[in-house]
């Protein structure tokens, strides 16, 4: 996925023409996601199962290895379970009663939003069907690209992060989407009763591959597989959430001066912006790529942010993970006798 990140930000910097918009482009993309989005009224029961693998042999050792099963009555009866080497989760809806069990304190994000996109590829599809007409819309080997930035802020500073959504124009296929909290690439799609399900998922980096292996229908369901009674415990549910910065801020507790080390070439004073992500007990788990005036900042901007401690964020009395952004200026000086050297 990330080198389809690089190739769209080749094309908004080098500018590919736009083009203007149709009369709905919103419309337009919301029944090309509907058509792959499979826990929706209308589609079949399904029994989905898929592994998940580092894209790449040099991300081996990054521990991103997992599988996750869905079955799937109706979007108020349903079952999953995700497994990796650090977190399992089975959860389980029946109605209005929820039941979750869990091993291990912190859902991985990479790990629950491959699990998401794998049958929900755009799951805040109202919020970015208001950005796709507003979108830069722009044609790139033979994908429609709906782009915009979406910004954040510490209350003093601001930064944008590229966002997107791009149909492959041949199939009529979502082949990209992706912002804060959600994202992934699709591609091997596969008819199942009217829906074109994607059996290849990417996601994330250091970037994962999930392979769809089971894809069929649910027919008899053994007994207690949606049994949603039963219940670990008084635990309260763990839960995801996506907070604006700002608001996140609020919980950050005290921290020394950031202190930036010395740049010897590009801008010394700029802006960068991440997405991070904040387990239950207020430490940061995730810290997405670094978008920055001055790319020597990167390896400084994640120490930093690494060293963030949050109270934990409370929503309805209950600590829940965060997925959210941090934005701050940089200044910096010049090593002693280094004169700065121009950047190609």
């Amino acid at each position: 996925m990330h080198k389809y990140r690089i190739i769209l930000a080749w094309a908004v910097l080098f500018g590919l023409p736009s083009f203007c918009h149709a009369k709905d482009d919103a419309g337009k993309v919301k029944k090309i996601v509907e058509r792959s989005t499979l826990n929706q009224p209308g589609t079949k029961p399904f029994h989905m199962k898929a592994m998940i693998a580092p894209s790449r042999e040099s991300d081996r050792g990054s521990n991103r290895t997992g599988e996750v099963e869905i079955w799937w009555a109706s979007r108020t009866q349903w079952r999953r379970e995700v497994r990796s080497p650090e977190f399992h989760q089975i959860v389980i809806v029946n109605g209005a009663q929820e039941r979750q069990n869990n091993e291990g304190d912190y859902f991985p994000e990479w790990l629950r939003e491959t699990a998401v996109a794998l049958i929900e590829p755009v799951p805040y599809l109202d919020q970015a069907l208001k950005m796709v007409n507003q979108a830069d819309v722009k044609t790139m080997f033979g994908n429609t690209y709906y782009a915009w930035m979406s910004m954040s802020t510490d209350g003093n500073v601001e930064k944008g992060m590229g966002a997107t959504i791009a149909v492959t124009d041949k199939t009529g296929l979502l082949f990209y989407g992706g912002d804060l909290g959600w994202g992934a690439l699709f591609k091997d799609y596969k008819n199942f009763h009217g829906r074109m399900v994607a059996m290849t998922v990417t996601h994330g980096t250091p970037e994962v591959t999930a392979r769809v292996t089971t894809l069929e229908e649910l027919r008899d369901t053994p007994p207690g597989l949606f049994d949603a009674a039963a219940s670990s415990g008084d635990l309260p549910l763990l839960q995801t959430v996506i907070v604006e910065e700002k608001v996140l801020r609020k919980s950050l507790l005290p921290m020394d001066p950031v202190v930036w080390p010395p740049l010897k070439d590009g801008p010394q004073e700029g802006v960068m912006t991440t997405n991070i992500v904040v387990d239950r007990a207020g430490r940061v788990r995730e810290i997405g790529t670094i978008v920055t005036d001055n790319n020597a900042m990167s390896e400084a901007a994640k120490k930093i942010i690494a060293e963030m401690q949050f109270a934990p964020y409370l929503q309805n009395g209950v600590p829940v993970q965060v997925v959210s952004r941090i934005t701050m200026p940089f200044k910096a000086t010049r090593p002693q006798g280094d004169a700065p050297r121009s950047i190609p």
